[in-house]
């Protein structure tokens, strides 16, 4: 049985003023400290890299409220979405964004989504994998587009859970703001074929086949 990495301390940081009501997660109890400080550092500045874009600081009587949710936090990976929302007191306009940082706890590395797929694998073949998939997701759901669906990107938003990887899109990217976030469930076992075994999802998948035989013993 591999080694299991314990999963990242987190504790809220919370800032208030007249425009902002602010949480953001900080990251603790880590065994490379370097790494802690890196994952840190990169979170707080994601987090106000997205208000400076939503005019914090700039627009006078906006107001800004920001937080987070933890989506997976397990066998060294950390995947957080970041959420701000903005919006003018008397008026109608309101605008949410969001921000995945997805991590590793052991070198404070980046997961990018083609870190996720096998190197064997063209980045085409999985990256159209992907697309069929969301697209037969938009048909089932009965998803009203604003626009033709384009495809993903390789820096695509995205988050990953304990068994599935879950691709987004911001409001007003494909959809009319009322649908909010079009999110996309992608199972693990629906791709297993196309992942990187040596990746994140690689050893979560390691992982739930190591607590299984456990449970059978």
């Amino acid at each position: 049985m591999g080694h299991k990495r314990k999963p990242a301390l987190i504790t809220d940081v919370k800032l208030e003023n007249p425009s902002l009501n602010l949480t953001y997660p900080k990251v603790s109890g880590l065994k490379h400290k370097s790494a802690q400080s890196s994952i840190n550092r990169y979170i707080k500045k994601e987090v106000y890299s997205l208000l400076n874009k939503e005019g914090y600081g700039v627009d006078e009587g906006k107001k800004f409220t920001a937080g987070y949710t933890v989506k997976l936090n397990k066998r060294g990976t950390l995947s957080i979405l970041l959420e701000v929302f903005s919006f003018v007191k008397g008026e109608e306009k309101r605008n949410t964004v969001r921000k995945t940082i997805n991590v590793s706890l052991k070198d404070a590395r980046i997961y990018y989504l083609d870190d996720l797929f096998s190197r064997k694998i063209k980045k085409s073949k999985w990256i159209s994998i992907l697309n069929d998939i969301i697209r037969n997701q938009i048909s089932f759901k009965g998803i009203n587009l604003s626009k033709e669906f384009k495809g993903i990107w390789l820096k695509q938003d995205y988050y990953l859970t304990e068994d599935a990887l879950v691709i987004y899109f911001q409001m007003n990217e494909y959809t009319e703001p009322e649908y909010g976030f079009p999110e996309f469930t992608i199972f693990f076992n629906d791709i297993i074929e196309i992942i990187n075994n040596k990746g994140p999802i690689g050893r979560l998948l390691r992982d739930k086949k190591d607590e299984e035989k456990t449970a059978d013993q």
